[in-house]
């Protein structure tokens, strides 16, 4: 979903008032942690406290919110940047400055079940996606055979 400057700011308003807010998932970029329709529950973000693993909502470049897992800052152009890429993505986002960082992932409602970062799956989960580079290619691969399955696009 496209969203401009103005609706962005919108939403780190709301979050600094009233400290969190919630957005339905779409896609499949952090499959099968959070599925599309999943309800995603942000808190606000500060970039002191950002660890890695983390799945941090940014604003990027194309003009898309987006929920990635944060893997590591970096200095640019004097800048401070930071790296985020999706569990089945083959391939690092863009990197983006702090102030496109909008929050952070608290948890997911998933029908009636609400999964927490700091739960041990959760936490077991993206341990697992980061050591291990390859389940990024598996899932991947799952995720288009079950596309073609269906007759969408790639």
């Amino acid at each position: 979903m496209l969203f401009d400057n103005e609706t962005v700011d919108l939403f780190k308003t709301v979050l600094k008032k009233e400290g969190s807010f919630h957005l339905p998932a779409q896609g499949s970029s952090m499959y099968p942690f959070i599925k599309s329709g999943d309800i995603c529950h942000f808190n606000e973000c500060k970039l002191s406290q950002l660890k890695k693993g983390d799945i941090v909502l940014f604003y990027s470049a194309t003009k898309r919110l987006i929920a990635h897992r944060y893997y590591k800052e970096i200095q640019s152009n004097q800048q401070r940047q930071f790296l985020f890429k999706g569990d089945t993505n083959l391939g690092f986002d863009q990197p983006v400055l702090g102030d496109q960082i909008v929050g952070k992932l608290l948890y997911v409602q998933k029908r009636n079940t609400k999964i927490y970062v700091s739960s041990f799956l959760a936490k077991a989960w993206g341990e697992l996606i980061m050591s291990f580079p390859m389940l990024s290619i598996v899932l991947r691969k799952y995720l288009d055979f079950q596309q073609r399955k269906k007759g969408g696009p790639n």
